[in-house]
């Protein structure tokens, strides 16, 4: 885990969207995906529900 990872999945929770979030951060939908995939790996568990363009948290 890395603070650039978590910083990816804190901003894609703030803004509920790994599109909104690649553009605030200046980075690429893929690799916020990857890195929010990495996280999930390696804790082994669900960060994020996605629904169509939205994402949620789990609470």
């Amino acid at each position: 885990m890395t603070l650039e990872q978590l910083r990816m999945f804190v901003t894609v929770a703030d803004l509920g969207s790994i599109a909104r979030a690649a553009e605030h951060l200046h980075k690429t939908q893929p690799a916020i995906s990857i890195a929010i995939k990495r996280l999930q790996d390696e804790f082994n568990l669900s960060l994020l529900q996605k629904s169509g363009n939205c994402v949620f948290r789990f609470t």
